[in-house]
């Protein structure tokens, strides 16, 4: 590892380290994060949970051996971690939506979070089964859940169901699709005292086949919380994938929400946008990401987004179909609603169909407005009698103005003489100067002059006939050159000078003239 990369982890690690243990001695809590891949080059991130250290690697390229043990070393020693209670795991990304391998050991440790306690394991899975960048929205949960109902979709081990029901919600209902994650769940709700099954139920289901019989049932609640994993390929259910299902869920939880019902929507898939045009017509959306970043992680890396969706009316129609296996949310099946809404591309042939009949003009007919249309009803046929009417060629064109009596007075145009048979016969404007008439005041042409021919005129000066100004300057008044100015003689009385002041060091302001040995004895 590079010196600098290694100063600034350094840094970082115990400056974090220091602010987040103040946070979690104010809110009783053991869990935080620390690190969250904050340096280009260190592709980890390290959280606390407990007595223990979690790093984990998010790089492309695993870390060496050198420089993992130097990581390892640097969190040991700047977090205050013995050094075998400090965790390092790797987590690449999966290539066409495989699931992460688990591990045959397993360390199952008791945190605190907000007073709430949660079981963790360190070793076994990739995540610990506490998400600590959820940790500002479970709260806001807990402070808007008092006489709720609220339902956890996806709910993963019941973190979010936990605060809901310590926020005082009159009903917790929690769904996963995973025997282990809902019995884990089941445990968190019994290890902070909620034991009643009827109040807080907990539901091994799908997703789907869950909503399905909760708008047969006629089911309401008031907050959903819909926290998806980007992709899952189960065998119990069909394959889930955010981008393509995430519309489906909005659109049927506007059947199974109460009038002005909210739903708590968060994502954690960077190239996920959500198309908020889609579901205006249902949904009051405002993001919430910024207002709810949990402390340690890095608006820059993080990629979670919270949405906060307040219902505006149910949609209508029968329940909205998931398509399988295809890309394209444009054929997601809306229902009554879809089918008026549905589009069919149009074919070639029923264009042409569907265009007028192109009307045939007859030979020497002018296209534009017809008959047809409602304009110029009254417009004469386009004829050979009318074809130099708007012509140029006067002779050619018959024009009423022949027939007047002003035309006639005029001189034809035909009988004007050419401008060229006279051009060389006029003068020409540059074979003369153009002096005024005193009488008019116009020009008068027979008094004009011929113009001097160019070899006729006198010619420039040459450079050296032209008086010079510099020469008559010189002749005047010659000038002084530098050896003939007046100097200050060597000998004269130069002015005394002020001597110059030492400089003072910093801090000083004055010195005092030290006494010599015999000036101190002739003071005696």
């Amino acid at each position: 590892m590079q010196e600098f990369l290694r100063k600034d982890f350094s840094k970082i690690l115990k400056h974090n380290g220091l602010e987040a243990r103040r946070l979690m001695r104010e809110s009783d809590s053991t869990v935080s994060r620390v690190y969250d891949r904050n340096l280009e080059g260190l592709d980890v991130t390290v959280e606390l949970y407990g007595p223990y250290a979690r790093i984990v690697d998010y790089g492309d390229e695993s870390l060496c051996d050198d420089d993992r043990i130097e990581v390892i070393d640097l969190v040991r020693r700047f977090l205050y971690i013995e050094s075998d209670k400090v965790i390092f795991r790797e987590r690449r990304k999966r290539p066409n939506g495989e699931q992460h391998e688990k591990n045959d050991e397993s360390l199952v440790v008791e945190v605190r979070e907000n007073s709430h306690i949660f079981k963790t394991e360190l070793l076994k899975y990739v995540d610990t089964g506490l998400f600590l960048d959820q940790e500002k929205t479970r709260r806001s949960v807990e402070a808007s859940s008092f006489g709720m109902k609220v339902l956890n979709l996806f709910s993963y081990t019941g973190s979010f169901s936990v605060y809901a029901a310590y926020g005082g919600a009159e009903r917790v209902d929690s769904v996963d699709l995973s025997n282990v994650y809902t019995a884990w769940a089941r445990e968190n709700l019994d290890n902070n005292g909620f034991f009643d099954r009827n109040k807080y139920p907990t539901y091994a289901e799908d997703a789907e086949t869950f909503i399905e019989t909760a708008i047969r049932e006629r089911k309401k609640w008031d907050i959903i919380i819909f926290d998806p994993p980007a992709f899952s390929n189960s065998h119990k259910a069909h394959d889930f994938d955010l981008k393509k299902d995430y519309l489906f869920y909005l659109y049927n939880f506007t059947k199974i929400l109460s009038d002005g019902g909210v739903v708590i929507f968060s994502e954690n898939l960077s190239s996920f946008n959500l198309d908020k045009g889609k579901i205006k017509a249902y949904y009051k959306s405002q993001e919430v990401t910024d207002e709810l970043r949990a402390f340690g992680f890095s608006k820059k890396r993080s990629s979670v987004r919270i949405f906060r969706l307040e219902k505006v009316k149910e949609f209508k129609g029968e329940m909205m179909k998931r398509i399988i296996d295809d890309d394209s949310l444009e054929m997601l099946s809306l229902g009554d609603e879809g089918e008026k809404k549905e589009r069919k591309p149009f074919k070639k042939e029923e264009r042409r169909e569907r265009r007028p009949e192109r009307r045939e003009f007859e030979r020497g007919e002018k296209r534009g407005y017809g008959v047809e249309r409602g304009s110029f009803k009254d417009r004469k046929p386009y004829t050979e009698e009318r074809r130099w009417e708007g012509g140029r060629r006067d002779s050619e064109r018959p024009s009423y103005r022949r027939d007047s009596d002003s035309y006639r007075e005029r001189r034809r145009y035909d009988d004007r003489p050419s401008f060229r048979d006279d051009y060389e016969e006029r003068p020409r404007r540059r074979d003369y100067e153009r002096p005024r008439d005193d009488r008019d005041g116009r020009w008068n042409r027979d008094d004009r002059p011929q113009r001097r021919d160019y070899d006729d005129r006198p010619r420039r000066r040459d450079w050296e006939e032209r008086p010079s100004y510099r020469r008559e300057y010189d002749d005047e008044r010659p000038r002084r050159s530098f050896d003939d100015r007046p100097r200050r003689p060597r000998d004269a009385e130069e002015r005394p000078r002020r001597p110059r002041k030492a400089p003072v060091p910093y801090g000083y302001d004055e010195f005092r003239r030290t006494k010599g040995r015999d000036e101190k004895k002739e003071d005696e």
